[in-house]
């Protein structure tokens, strides 16, 4: 065989290999590996290899995990007893958001689950002017010390991951940083915190649905806008082997993740069953005082088994709610 034909066969082989491979890292295989996210990093919590990727690098809006670097780096600047005074622009935040007022004043701690919690933007820019003495220098400083931390392609304008110009992360970098926080043992408690309650009656729920349907949840935080579309980034636990997945460029949040979790425990040797899809069904009814609950049977005739007991929240049934605006991160 000429050395024509050989080379010929050889990158037809290599073609075809990479072919596999790139259809793989995209999210699909034969057994229907299937997921909407443009980029994706499920990493090894306790090493920080990257066990299966999509698109690592690729800069994209990271809506509010942004959220996960300013309590970094609040945690590295103030205490959690130190107060914080609300400005009248920290209070104009659009949602979502808790209702702070000028005037009034939070301790660090109270703001930290507000914004890790309830993805409080108000919370977000209370703490930035608290350190830095404005949100746009918190940015500037905070996307100094982020990069200084591994996070090397993340630029960041605001503290809360409201739309703007020149702001973007990576999958990797979200995976990284949240992979910090949870060494940080008071972030990893706010994290996996399901309900905390403020100022004596300001209830708080995290948004982080996983935490009331599986217990493989850790901590975890989401993130919504018009351009990011949803984002996450999570610890999940099974046994003894912990993963960490981001996600960005969403269409589907809970329905990338569920399969995203279950291809990340099979890599590390520690597989899992199927996840149920019980996060779109997951709802929050001031009658059951907070308590999360997955509604079964049909729409007309519903049915409901509670799924948490602590705390309560004000949040109305899934029917009543009125749809957010596109462009507020969560």
């Amino acid at each position: 065989m000429s050395f024509r034909v050989k080379y010929g066969l050889s990158v037809i082989v290599v073609l075809a290999i990479l072919t596999v491979a790139a259809g793989f890292a995209a999210g699909q295989d034969e057994e229907g590996f299937n997921i909407s996210a443009r980029s994706f990093v499920i990493m090894d919590a306790k090493t920080g290899k990257i066990l299966l990727a999509l698109n690592p690098q690729l800069f994209f809006p990271p809506a509010s995990t942004i959220k996960v670097m300013t309590a970094l780096s609040v945690v590295e600047h103030l205490k959690m007893n130190d107060k914080v005074g609300v400005s009248p622009y920290a209070a104009a935040a659009p949602a979502s958001k808790i209702g702070i007022k000028p005037g009034e004043t939070y301790t660090v701690q109270e703001l930290l689950y507000a914004l890790l919690l309830s993805s409080a933007n108000d919370a977000a820019r209370a703490l930035a002017e608290k350190v830095s003495g404005s949100e746009s220098a918190f940015a500037h400083q905070l996307t100094q010390e982020v990069r200084q931390w591994g996070a090397y392609r993340t630029t960041l304008a605001t503290a809360n991951g409201l739309p703007a110009e020149n702001q973007y992360s990576t999958a990797q970098d979200l995976a990284l940083m949240f992979r910090r926080a949870m060494s940080d043992p008071e972030l990893a408690k706010i994290m996996s915190t399901k309900y905390f309650t403020i100022q004596g009656d300001r209830e708080l729920r995290n948004h982080n649905r996983f935490l009331f349907t599986t217990p493989l949840a850790v901590a975890g935080k989401t993130g919504y806008t018009r351009a990011s579309k949803h984002t996450y980034v999570g610890l999940f636990k099974n046994g003894d082997q912990e993963i960490i997945v981001a996600m960005m460029g969403s269409t589907k949040k809970w329905a990338d993740l569920r399969p995203l979790i279950e291809k990340g425990f099979e890599l590390a040797g520690t597989p899992i069953a199927k996840l149920p899809p019980a996060e779109e069904k997951l709802w929050f009814a001031k009658a059951s005082k907070g308590k999360a609950r997955i509604a079964k049977g049909s729409s007309q005739k519903r049915r409901a088994v509670v799924m948490s007991g602590a705390g309560s929240a004000p949040v109305k049934k899934k029917s009543s709610v009125k749809k957010k605006s596109r462009s507020i991160p969560q």
